[in-house]
């Protein structure tokens, strides 16, 4: 049962994300708090899942998580109550019939269906139903309040109705559950014993790092990695891993959970990667069979897909599990560089390089030092200057998106693919022309863009009046900012003179709006969503401008010719003559 120190504790972070993320109040700060903590994704992509507001049909926010393979539609609904005494009640079931009547509508493609939508879930939906086109979709409908869960026979009700659906899980994020959330994000010592196989293991010192290599069985990992309950994985442990887990769902994971429960899962110690640790110190008993090893603050930096997958599958096929053996490696170190090094070289023998392995990278480093000179907070790691104002700190994610869409020019690929930014895109991004200027002025380009969308959020989810030839700015604000580099390059202006790019704003934004319009009126199925993600879209704004800038030469010729009669006369004499 939640605390009145719980309920202080989550209404203490809601201030702060109030702030962060400019809400009217608190309530409007849960959904963005939940989202950010439950599904690992930054702000941009929070501000741009929420749909909350009039005709959302009880669906607050949607995300569509395509990461590292996997197709899963999140979605969310929120209830936030102002007091204490409140928060003893259960989330209402009401709200739940208002869900289920959209899934319905959704799976089925029910006529009418957009007239029902406010434009973002609109937006949504058709996200959703490219989603169901891809292999292995599934569904996760998350119920988040500061208050207790459903009631157990309201809860059932939902389940069942879904049940035809087969695809659909359900969670409920409840005061306790969400504070016990943001206790685990923060860095807490773990110590644990795990118990080896026989003489299976070897160790080696060089210096000060000392390590060993072992085997395990796998249930020592399901033990190691739970939580006190034993119900839950303990994610203090993985604190330092640069994956998030993300469910059986996702293709890696079956394969792991698969391998591991087949009749075949003596072969699962070789076919596996394994899984490494490091720590301040280990000890066991050497030359002894079956030691039992003692580890201080242990942090799994890589294996972290490999644990997960062994708990949830030990959760339906312990006996499965019982059999299966793991290779382990575990690196004592008290020096953070080595734990560093021991964590990225793990890692990069994976396709994705995520940004925590970049983040200690010279240039980061230099680009921090860089900005701080200049009044700014370069955050190489998300949040590490959390504590300064919002308007100092520059997110080295948003550093690249701004530079992939501004001067690389690759403005789909910085809203729908930004994970790129860190992985093959890092060294073409991140080069040693890069300076403040060229990262500032892009971003406070977007900055203005980002103001005019979010004030059309604001609007759409009020159901005040707003320009629906705006709307696309949800989805197309990166092809706004890449249509004003656009224009300062074909008018030879420097593409970093903030002030003369300001200029360029409002009509860059025109030209895109134009070409929105004219792809709507062509395409009875048009898609923001998937209009933004084709790499065809940057021509057509190519496209567009030039088609603009000639207009605007012939126009100002017209009218020069028009002001001036008699020259324009004088000029065909004078033609005829010649």
């Amino acid at each position: 049962m939640a605390t009145l120190l719980d309920w202080n504790a989550l209404e203490t972070k809601l201030q702060t994300y109030k702030e962060q993320y400019d809400c009217e109040n608190v309530s409007a700060a849960l959904p963005c708090l939940v989202l950010e903590y439950a599904l690992a994704i930054d702000p941009e992509e929070v501000e741009d899942s929420i749909t909350d507001g009039g005709d959302d049909r009880g669906v607050d926010a949607v995300y569509v998580d395509s990461r590292e393979g996997s197709n899963v539609i999140h979605l969310f609904q929120f209830k936030h109550v102002t007091t204490f005494e409140k928060s003893k009640n259960n989330f209402p079931s009401n709200e739940i019939d208002k869900l289920l009547s959209f899934c319905a509508d959704l799976l089925e493609n029910a006529p009418g269906l957009k007239k029902t939508c406010n434009a973002v879930l609109w937006e949504k939906v058709q996200q959703i139903w490219d989603a169901l086109q891809k292999p292995n979709p599934s569904f996760e409908i998350h119920l988040a309040g500061n208050m207790q869960s459903l009631l157990l026979a309201q809860k059932k009700r939902l389940e069942g109705a879904l049940k035809k659906y087969r695809s659909f899980s359900i969670y409920e994020h409840t005061l306790e559950s969400i504070v016990a959330m943001l206790l685990q994000h923060k860095h807490v010592k773990v110590d644990a014993h795990l118990q080896l196989v026989d003489t299976n293991y070897f160790e080696r010192t060089d210096g000060n790092i000392r390590g060993l290599i072992c085997t395990v069985e796998a249930q020592s990992i399901v033990r190691l990695i739970a939580d006190e309950s034993r119900e839950e994985v303990n994610a203090a442990v993985f604190n330092d891993n640069v994956r998030v887990y993300l469910t059986k769902k996702n293709q890696i994971n079956r394969k792991i959970i698969s391998s591991v429960v087949s009749d075949k899962n003596s072969e699962f110690w070789y076919l596996n990667n394994g899984i490494t640790m490091t720590c301040d110190s280990f000890a066991y008993q050497a030359g002894q069979r079956a030691p039992l090893v003692t580890i201080k603050n242990l942090q799994i930096v890589n294996g972290g897909q490999t644990s997960n997958a062994l708990f949830e599958a030990n959760r339906e096929h312990p006996d499965k599990v019982k059999t299966a053996l793991v290779l382990v490696r575990i690196y004592e170190t008290k020096t953070k560089e080595i734990s560093n090094k021991i964590a990225e070289s793990t890692n990069s023998q994976t396709p994705i390089n995520t940004r925590d392995l970049r983040s200690n990278d010279e240039i980061q480093k230099t680009l921090e030092s860089t900005f701080l000179d200049l009044g700014y907070y370069y955050e190489r790691k998300a949040k590490m200057h959390a504590e300064a104002p919002k308007a100092a700190r520059i997110d080295a994610l948003v550093a690249g998106q701004v530079c992939l869409a501004y001067h690389l020019c690759k403005p789909e690929v910085a809203k729908k693919d930004r994970s790129r930014v860190f992985s093959d895109l890092y060294d073409e991004v991140f080069n040693e022309g890069l300076t403040p200027k060229t990262i500032l002025t892009p971003l406070k380009v977007l900055e203005k863009i980002e103001e005019i969308k979010r004030d059309l959020q604001r609007k759409i989810r009020k159901q005040e009046k707003f320009d629906p030839d705006k709307r696309f700015l949800i989805d197309g604000a990166y092809h706004v900012l890449y249509a004003v580099h656009a224009l300062c390059v074909h008018r030879e202006i420097d593409p970093f003179d903030q002030v003369k790019a300001f200029k360029l704003i409002e009509e860059a934004t025109k030209i895109v709006s134009d070409l929105v319009k004219a792809e709507v009126r062509a395409d009875d199925g048009f898609s923001f969503n998937r209009f933004f993600k084709d790499a065809k879209t940057r021509i057509k704004i190519d496209g567009a401008i030039s088609s603009h800038r000639l207009r605007k030469i012939t126009s100002r010729a017209t009218a020069k010719s028009k002001a001036s009669p008699e020259k324009s006369i004088r000029k065909t004499k004078q033609s005829k003559v010649a």
